[in-house]
């Protein structure tokens, strides 16, 4: 029973790694956000959200319709122009969402004091609409980026790998050990027939 429990586990992390290595893979090629049924994690880089959102902090965020992104929403975007073109930013929508020929623009800013309202960005520019933030994967994510925690991830997965191995190993000399039991009766017969003749 311990067996059976300790393979589904082993599976599952080694089915959650590979897909978390694919989507990041993925993303690096294409230069998009990995999303998972429409929900992408980001991290904060600035200071420019706070004191809703601190650097470090990583949030959840959903893709949602043009019509459920209001003023007051805290969204994340990509930026095609300016400065900061290229970079993903989390901001707070301003004012009210403009609908104008079928397309809907929206203008955030910042919520730090003193903060300047960003350039009008279309909804085809918006990743996700803030939802929470995620503490405990912070504290994972900051773990991970660590000497400590890289070794530690490198670890885990040999460690997952040679259970994996050690298992299928084990699996397979059985295999072999019951086709030997279930063979030797009938080799037995054969060369009892044999003798009689």
């Amino acid at each position: 029973m311990f067996k059976k429990i300790m393979n589904v586990i082993s599976t599952i992390v080694l089915i959650v790694l590979i897909l978390v290595v694919i989507a990041v893979f993925i993303s690096r090629m294409t230069g998009s956000t990995p999303s998972v049924f429409g929900y992408s994690v980001f991290r904060v880089q600035t200071d420019s959200m706070e004191p809703t959102l601190m650097v470090g902090d990583v949030i959840l965020s959903k893709k949602v319709p043009a019509e459920e992104i209001a003023q007051g929403d805290i969204i994340t975007y990509d930026c095609l122009t300016g400065p900061l073109a290229g970079q993903t930013i989390t901001h707070r929508v301003a004012t009210e969402p403009v609908e104008r020929n079928g397309a809907y623009y929206y203008v955030t800013k910042g919520d730090k004091a003193g903060a300047m309202q960003d350039e009008e960005i279309t909804y085809d520019q918006i990743e996700g609409k803030y939802l929470r933030t995620l503490p405990l994967l912070d504290k994972m994510y900051s773990f991970f980026l660590s000497p400590y925690g890289l070794i530690t991830f490198v670890f885990v997965i040999i460690a997952l790998f040679g259970y994996e191995m050690i298992t299928l190993i084990l699996s397979y000399k059985h295999i072999n050990e019951f086709d030997e039991e279930y063979y030797a009766p009938k080799n037995k017969k054969k060369s009892r027939k044999r003798k009689k003749k």
